[in-house]
C-alpha cells in the first residue's frame, strides 16, 4: 500500500510539471488544468445524525483535474469538526457513572469539566461534469458525484481538567461511550467554478448532500441505565453487528483552488 501511495505521488507531481510547461490561456479555450483544493462545508446533519449531532463544520483539501472536454477527476479528504450534541450527559455516558444531573466526579473529588465534541472524516473520489458559463469556458456549473468512506464519533476533550481527570472516561475507557460508527458514503455536489488568469480568484461554491450506510465501530457500550420495569441497573452491552444507520449530512461549500498554470502575459499593440 506504501509503495503505491508512492507511485500514486510521483506520477501526479510528473503530470503536474508537464500541465505547468505546457502553453495554456485559460481565458480563451477550454484547457486540461491540475488543482490543488482547500475547502470549507457548513453542515446540518438528518436522518438517524441530527439524533445525535449538531450542525458541524467540515475542513479539507484534495486534488482536481480538469481535461480540456471539462470533465472533473478529483481525490480529498475533510474533517467533520462539530460542538453540538443532542443528547445530555446522562443520555451520553448513563447512569452509572454520572451524578444525578448528569455529571462525572473526577480523580479530585469534584465535578471534573470536559467537553464533548463531534468528530470525523470523510474520504472519496469523485467524477464530475462543468458546463461553460461566465467570463471563459474553463468557468461555468458543474455537477458531480463519488463515492469514498464516511466515520463520525463523540470526542471526550478533558485537557482542562488535567489536576481532576474524569477516570470513568478517561484512556481506553472513552471508546466505551464514544459512538464511532462509519461506512460506504456517496457525494452529490452542485455549483459554481470561477478560473481565472489569476491565481487569488479560482473558486467554486456549491451546495452538497452526502449519505453514508454505517454500522458501529465499538463491540460493547459501557452505558448502564436503570430498567423502568426491574428497577436494576443495566449496562447497553454489545452492539448489533447487523444494525445499520441513515447518516445524512446537507452543506453548502465554499473552495479555493490553487491551479498549476502560470499566468498569461499581457497582450500590448503598438501602432
Amino acid at each position: 500500500m506504501r509503495k503505491v501511495f508512492i507511485s500514486l505521488f510521483l506520477l501526479l507531481g510528473i503530470a503536474t510539471s508537464v500541465l505547468a510547461q505546457m502553453p495554456k490561456d485559460v481565458m480563451k479555450e477550454p484547457i486540461p488544468v491540475a488543482m490543488f483544493q482547500v475547502g470549507y462545508a457548513f453542515q446540518i446533519p438528518a436522518l438517524d445524525t441530527k439524533d445525535l449531532y449538531g450542525v458541524n463544520h467540515n475542513v479539507g483539501g484534495g486534488f482536481v483535474f480538469k481535461t480540456a472536454s471539462n470533465w472533473l477527476l478529483t481525490a480529498n479528504a475533510n474533517f467533520i469538526v462539530g460542538s453540538k450534541l443532542k443528547l445530555n450527559r446522562m443520555e451520553l455516558f448513563g447512569e452509572g457513572i454520572t451524578t444525578v444531573d448528569g455529571e462525572i466526579i473526577g480523580g479530585a473529588g469534584s465535578i471534573s469539566t470536559f467537553e464533548v465534541n463531534q468528530r470525523g472524516f470523510l474520504v472519496q473520489g469523485e467524477l464530475g461534469k462543468l458546463f461553460p458559463f461566465g467570463p471563459n469556458p474553463n468557468s461555468g456549473f458543474f455537477v458531480q458525484a463519488g463515492l469514498g468512506y464516511l466515520r463520525n464519533r463523540i470526542k471526550i476533550d478533558y485537557h482542562q481538567a488535567l489536576l481532576n481527570t474524569p477516570y470513568p472516561v478517561d484512556g481506553d475507557y472513552q471508546y466505551g461511550y464514544d459512538r464511532m460508527r462509519g461506512g460506504p458514503a456517496v457525494h452529490l455536489e452542485a455549483g459554481y467554478l470561477m478560473l481565472s488568469d489569476s491565481r487569488l480568484f479560482n473558486m467554486s461554491v456549491s451546495l452538497e448532500v452526502t449519505y453514508a450506510r454505517t454500522r458501529d465501530l465499538r463491540d460493547y457500550d459501557f452505558r448502564v441505565f436503570t430498567n423502568p420495569e426491574t428497577g436494576v441497573m443495566e449496562p447497553v452491552g454489545y452492539t448489533d453487528p447487523h444494525k445499520r444507520y441513515n447518516d445524512l449530512y446537507f452543506g453548502i461549500r465554499v473552495t479555493w483552488n490553487i491551479p498549476t498554470y502560470e499566468r498569461q502575459p499581457q497582450e500590448y499593440y503598438y501602432n
